[in-house]
Parts: C-alpha cells; sequence; structure tokens
C-alpha cells in the first residue's frame, strides 16, 4: 500500500516545478518530480464526517452550518460531489483513523492567530483517504463569520488550496459581517476538479508569463470577462507556462499578476511553497479580448512581465460620500448596485497627484476628481442600479506602472461588515 501523506492546510492571511499547471486554486504536491493535484477518488461521495460534540456545546448550530457549506459546494454547476452527517459524536478528533471529523481545536493555533485548520490524508497518486477539520475557539469567541469559516474548510477538504481573489471563499482571510457566496473562481476550480463529464465543459487558455530572467514561476493568470469580473484564475509553474480551465464561453481579457501581497506565496501550501516572488507590472495578454467558445482550447496567450514594479496596491475600502470614515483592509469590500460610494485604495509606491484607479465594469462611473492622502488614493463612485451581483477587479495606475486587486469589490444584496480575522 503506498505511503499515507499528511498535508496541513491553514487559512492565513488573507495558500511546480512542472508542467501542466493546475488551474484555480488546486492543492498540489510533487511525487518523484511529477506534479499531482490532490482529490477524492470516484466513488468516495458523499463525504461522510462526525462532529465532535464539543463543537456542538461551543456552536449549537454547527451542524445546520455544516449542511449549508456542504450544500453550497455541492451546487456547483456541472460538478458532481455531495456531504453527509454521521451525526455528533464523542472524542473526535483530528488524526489518521479512518473517519472524516470536526473537532475543536483546543487553542492549539492561539499563538499563531490561526482560528481554523483542515489536515488531509493522501496517497502517493493524490487520492484524499482522511481529511479532519479542527475550529480554534478563537472563532467562536471572537465573533467571525461561521458559515464562511466551514465553507473555506469543506474546501480545503475537497482539496482546494487558498485563492489570490480576495473575493474567493478559499481567500485565506475572514470577516465578522454576513456570510458571502461561492466566487466564479470557487466554482470554476471545484468543477475542474469533480466535473460531471470529463473533461470540465468551458474551454481551455493556454500561454506563459515571462519576464526579464524568463519564466515567471507562480504568477497569478486572470480571466477577466468584459464585465471586469475575475472569472477563473491559475498559478504558472516554474517555466512560466498556465492553463486556465473550464472557462465559460464569453469575451475576456487575460492579465497576470505578482503575489507580492495581499496574498503572498507564504499562503499556499504544497508544491507552491517552493516558488519565489518575483513582483512584475500587471499585464495583459497582447491581441486584446479574446472571444472563447466551449470546448476549444486557446494558445500563445503569452504575457510580457518585464521590468521592474513599485507600485503594490494591498488594501481597499468603502465608505458614504462625503464621510471622513476611511478604514482600508486586505478584503474585498462590499458595494450596492445603485448607490454612490468613495472608494480608497491603499499600498506601496502610491505617489501624490499621480497613482489613479480604475472599476473596470460598465456600471461605475466616478463622479468626483482623485484625492490623495498618505499612501492610499481615493474617489467617490456611482453605480448603476442594474449593475449585476458578483465580483470585480480594481486596477492601478501610477506613470507607467500598472497592478490590479482581483476580486477587490463585490457587488452583494446585503450589507456586511468589516471586521476582519485569519482563519
Amino acid at each position: 500500500m503506498p505511503a499515507l501523506r499528511n498535508f496541513f492546510l491553514v487559512v492565513t492571511i488573507a495558500i511546480i516545478a512542472a508542467v501542466p499547471a493546475f488551474g484555480a486554486a488546486r492543492l498540489t504536491y510533487f511525487n518523484n518530480g511529477t506534479l499531482i493535484p490532490v482529490a477524492w477518488p470516484d466513488g468516495s461521495f458523499p463525504i461522510r464526517y462526525a462532529i465532535d460534540r464539543r463543537v456542538v456545546q461551543a456552536i449549537p448550530q454547527v451542524a445546520s452550518l455544516l449542511d449549508r457549506a456542504g450544500k453550497d459546494w455541492a451546487a456547483t454547476p456541472d460538478a458532481s460531489l455531495s456531504f453527509q452527517s454521521l451525526g455528533i459524536v464523542d472524542g473526535a478528533s483530528a488524526g489518521k483513523d479512518g473517519r472524516n471529523t470536526v473537532s475543536m481545536a483546543d487553542d492549539l493555533f492561539a499563538d499563531q492567530k490561526f482560528i481554523a485548520l483542515t489536515t488531509n490524508w493522501y496517497d502517493d497518486s493524490g487520492r484524499l483517504l482522511e481529511a479532519d477539520m479542527q475550529i480554534d475557539p478563537t472563532a467562536v469567541s471572537g465573533g467571525y463569520n461561521l458559515q464562511q469559516l466551514v465553507e473555506h474548510e469543506m474546501g480545503h477538504i475537497l482539496g482546494l488550496d487558498h485563492s489570490a481573489v480576495l473575493s474567493s471563499v478559499m481567500y485565506p482571510y475572514i470577516g465578522t459581517g454576513t456570510t458571502v457566496g461561492l466566487d466564479s473562481d470557487d466554482r470554476v476550480a471545484i468543477t475542474t476538479a469533480y466535473a460531471k463529464t470529463k473533461p470540465a465543459s468551458g474551454a481551455t487558455l493556454e500561454g506563459r508569463v515571462y519576464g526579464d530572467d524568463g519564466g515567471i514561476y507562480a504568477a497569478q493568470v486572470v480571466a477577466e470577462n468584459d464585465e471586469g469580473e475575475p472569472v477563473v484564475t491559475a498559478l504558472s509553474d516554474k517555466n512560466g507556462n498556465f492553463s486556465l480551465q473550464g472557462v465559460p464561453a464569453g469575451t475576456y481579457r487575460i492579465y497576470a499578476e505578482p503575489l507580492d501581497g495581499p496574498f503572498n506565496i507564504q499562503n499556499l501550501s504544497g508544491s507552491w511553497q517552493s516558488a519565489k516572488v518575483t513582483s512584475f507590472p500587471t499585464q495583459f495578454a497582447g491581441g486584446g479580448a479574446l472571444r472563447v467558445e466551449n470546448g476549444r482550447i486557446y494558445g500563445n496567450l503569452n504575457v510580457d512581465g518585464s521590468g521592474s514594479v513599485l507600485l503594490n496596491p494591498k488594501w481597499i475600502g468603502a465608505w458614504a460620500a462625503g464621510s471622513d470614515n476611511v478604514t482600508l483592509l486586505a478584503m474585498p469590500a462590499t458595494l450596492h448596485a445603485g448607490s454612490t460610494i468613495t472608494l480608497g485604495i491603499g499600498g506601496d509606491g502610491f505617489t501624490s497627484g499621480m497613482t489613479t484607479f480604475d472599476v473596470p465594469n460598465p456600471g461605475f462611473h466616478r463622479i468626483s476628481d482623485f484625492k490623495w492622502a498618505g499612501n492610499y488614493v481615493s474617489a467617490t463612485f456611482q453605480i448603476d442600479a442594474s449593475t449585476p451581483a458578483g465580483s470585480l477587479v480594481v486596477m492601478v495606475k501610477s506613470g507607467n506602472e500598472s497592478a490590479a486587486l482581483t476580486g477587490a469589490l463585490r457587488i452583494e444584496p446585503t450589507t456586511r461588515s468589516r471586521g476582519v480575522k485569519k482563519l
């Protein structure tokens, strides 16, 4: 029997050296030089899990939270997966024992300020055999969004790594507000892993990200649609090659950005830990917008990331027009169609009178001049009432430099507060 491996996926600040590069947020590792994605094999569903009684004592509603999270992932179009609760048991704990469990962490991660962890057990072929979720008591006492927490950890149970898309459920920061749903990147990632039909529906976009020293390793490549939504992402391999899989039919621009904050290489797990951060300007693939059709492969979508960059947006905030209540965080800003709001973007390399930003969505209209204060820039926008729900990219410019905050905005029907915590 192949040796078992255990892998710890921790929800942190916001987790390859060979082709292929796996799209979105797939957990991968090396075995004898081969890059292998981790996933449950056919016949594993429903994934059955037991809940330790101490979790119920700390979080009385945990059974319904887990049930909803499992159903949200299972409702992903074109994906075939399911979960089943085995009920409440005594003495369940994390560790290789042949059963999937949800248990308390007993302040194990208190000093590291993590509030949840999932341990995956898999064999040398990447076949998941067991997964154990642990929740730290500080997740409860801190008032954090428990629905989002368990939904995130369910993604880890399914074999997903962290995502650099701020609006993704797999982004490793968590807030204290109301629940947000799965993002496009989450849904595409899980569909490519557990497609009802093989291969997964949609198009495949392939290319290379290169810079002054050749291929750029672990660049985030994004397919942005004509509404400014980051629909699918992938990370480039050691040679700079990337493959965006499961891209729905539509019109896209392809860009690449470095993982230099707010999401960093340290937020990834497995084989991605061997990558080295390379700073480069956010650049689009040549050729302009690309119309793609389902079932087709589009190649030679190359991104030239040559040159250095000082510009590095890391935080975003939204506040009422005319207000001085400015808060910038490494979390997506929630906005509402039909509203007028001031947006602020902060980070490194911002220059007064020079740094500006744009929301590439036809429903956003800037109605004020830009204002600069310290290391951030702000402007007021009016949002059309017809703007659909979803996540959006913010593009920042400063002279000849450009940088993206992918998924920095989320159009939602409900208000969400701005407290933030590591998972």
